[in-house]
Order: structure tokens, then C-alpha cells, then sequence
């Protein structure tokens, strides 16, 4: 099963365990109710159950069943920690997760390689995708410019008018 990085143990947090947790998620709506984190290290998994999330100065403060101190909690310091694929919410239909965007091959209407998705960056007004190819470009994720997304066939269809020269 695949597993997706959701963010970053950042600081240990108080003598009990619990960890200060960046998550990477812009939005907080059904916030870290996964069954188990997953931490992987030297290809192996290690699953870690949540017993207590609560926010903290835009963070959140995670407390694990299995750790219980400070010494316990050390080794996820700075370390990602992941879900696995089929745990993650299910979204609607004109819905996508960052990672199934990064590294779609663009192409125009008329099915000539632009370039891949490298970057999803999230702003105020709508999600804009970095575009690496011949040349770089920002693309706004909308249906003015993006007129098919095909996970499967690896692909996203933009407009020809979207490639500002």
C-alpha cells in the first residue's frame, strides 16, 4: 500500500510524548482523524496510533498510545510522517490530492508535450501548478486553463491560450 507524507514532526512537546506536528494540509476541515500515522525508516514501517490531536499555535500537539516521555518521542524529531493511500478521505469527482498531480505530463488541446507538473502551490484565489519543461511556467488550476485531468493515463489537458509566450 502507498504511503502519503502528511507532515512533519517539528519539536517534542511537554515530558508525556507528545509531539508539535506541521501538517502539510492547507486545508484543516476533517484535520489528522487517520487511524495511524506511518513513519518509514530504513525501508521498514512503523505505525503510530493517535490518541490525542489538538491544535497549538498553528500546529497540532499529538500524543501517540505507544510513546509515553520525552526519550520515547525523540527518534520522530524532524521526520515525516505518512497515511497510507486507501486511509485518505475520498474526494469528489473534479477533486485531486497534490500527489496525484506532481509529475502529470502536460500537454495542449492538440496533444503536444508542454512539460510535467513538479509543484502544486496553494494561494488565496485558486491552486496554481508549476509547470517544468522546455520552458517554466506557473499554471492556475482552473477550468479556463486546465481542461482535463486523466490520472490514469498520467495526463493533464490545458489550453493552447493558457502558454503566455
Amino acid at each position: 500500500m502507498r504511503l502519503i507524507p502528511i507532515g512533519q514532526v517539528v519539536a517534542a512537546h511537554g515530558v508525556r510524548g507528545e509531539v508539535k506536528f506541521r501538517y502539510y494540509n492547507a486545508l484543516e476541515a476533517g484535520t489528522l482523524r487517520y487511524p495511524a500515522l506511518v513513519l518509514e525508516q530504513d525501508g521498514k514501517e512503523f505505525e503510530l496510533n493517535p490518541s490525542l490531536v489538538r491544535r497549538h499555535k498553528g500546529f497540532f500537539l499529538i500524543k501517540f498510545k505507544e510513546l509515553n516521555s520525552l526519550e520515547e518521542v525523540s527518534f520522530l524529531l524532524g521526520r515525516e510522517l505518512s497515511v497510507r493511500e486507501n486511509d485518505l478521505p475520498r474526494l469528489k469527482d473534479d477533486e485531486w490530492y497534490d500527489y496525484q498531480l506532481i509529475g502529470l505530463q502536460v500537454v495542449d488541446e492538440q496533444g503536444k508535450k508542454v512539460g510535467k507538473v513538479t509543484e502544486v502551490l496553494h494561494t488565496k484565489a485558486n491552486d496554481i501548478l508549476a509547470v517544468t519543461g522546455e520552458k517554466e511556467f506557473l499554471l492556475p488550476l482552473i477550468d479556463e486553463y486546465v481542461t482535463a485531468v486523466d490520472l490514469e493515463g498520467s495526463c493533464l489537458t490545458i489550453m493552447g491560450g493558457a502558454l503566455v509566450e
